[in-house]
């Protein structure tokens, strides 16, 4: 479900924000919880009132007043059979609460961090040069995340010749172990204006990918700058982000922090924070 952005105007013209607020006034008594549970982890789906009742240790008039409520918000549905009502726990609607409430607390989370940002430079954006190459598009998504929060200059390297899904497993994999390089375009990155570098690149057979050696290579301007590197995975970091770093280094580069994201790192909004707040506590005006 789709969320509208809470970042404008008044909070209780969001109707996502008022379905939230209710299914929350609905969950704050700690037995309709408890009923909760135990809907959630039954297998039999055959839980009447009186079996609620006994298991949680309350009255069956009170456990029907409970269910009533819960009803009314769509978190439990009612099966009748014959003399028998049965009650179990709606997982739709469990999912779109859940849903509902990760997306407001990563919009919290990014507007405190922008907050960060404007603390650090009341002028605006961090001058940063966030850097990249990226063949699947992960670490794409992770540095546009990036982008939306810190601002800056996003710049996409890119291979010349494009790999396909059997290059990229075969000669690719073998020039990164090689530590080789690939044509690329831009070919140069000019980085001497920028206060603070962000270099990203995906894992090649442990290594960095050859687009990403020869991004280090294409820099200009870079001795004596600070940078945060930060690789992505699938299985394994393996010595990717030594190398990035040793690479770095050689260039006249200071690596003030590195990082290493798996595909699911880079969808969980805390993960993205961390590196967020890292970058904003590396960044020096």
């Amino acid at each position: 479900m789709a969320v509208d952005d809470p970042g404008t105007g008044n909070p209780d013209d969001k109707p996502h924000a008022r379905d939230l607020a209710d299914a929350f006034k609905v969950l704050s008594d700690a037995n309709r919880l408890r009923i909760l549970f135990h809907l959630a982890t039954d297998t039999s789906g055959t839980l009447g009132v009186s079996d609620l009742a006994s298991r949680i240790g309350i009255s069956q008039p009170a456990v029907s007043q409970h269910l009533k409520l819960l009803k009314s918000d769509g978190l439990v549905e009612a099966t009748r059979v014959g003399f028998h009502v049965y009650f179990t726990l709606n997982r739709t609607r469990m999912f779109c609460i859940a849903e509902m409430f990760d997306q407001m607390r990563t919009t919290v989370l990014s507007r405190c961090n922008q907050q960060l940002i404007r603390e650090k430079n009341p002028e605006g954006p961090l001058n940063i040069g966030i850097i990249y190459y990226s063949y699947s598009g992960i670490t794409r998504s992770l540095m546009e995340q990036i982008h939306a929060v810190c601002g800056g200059d996003l710049i996409e390297v890119q291979t010349l010749k494009k790999y396909r899904s059997f290059t990229a497993f075969t000669t690719g994999c073998i020039r990164s172990r090689n530590e080789e390089t690939d044509q690329i375009t831009p070919a140069v990155i000019d980085v001497s204006s920028y206060d603070l570098l962000v270099i990203a690149s995906p894992v090649w057979a442990w290594k960095p990918a050859p687009a990403a050696n020869s991004l280090v290579s294409g820099l200009f301007g870079c001795s004596g700058k600070k940078a945060v590197i930060c690789v992505t995975y699938c299985s394994n970091p393996g010595n990717c982000l030594p190398i990035l770093k040793k690479k770095m280094e050689s260039r006249g580069v200071e690596v003030v922090n590195q990082s290493s994201f798996s595909h699911r790192d880079t969808e969980d909004p805390q993960r993205v924070m961390e590196l967020i707040r890292t970058i904003i506590g590396a960044y020096q005006v």
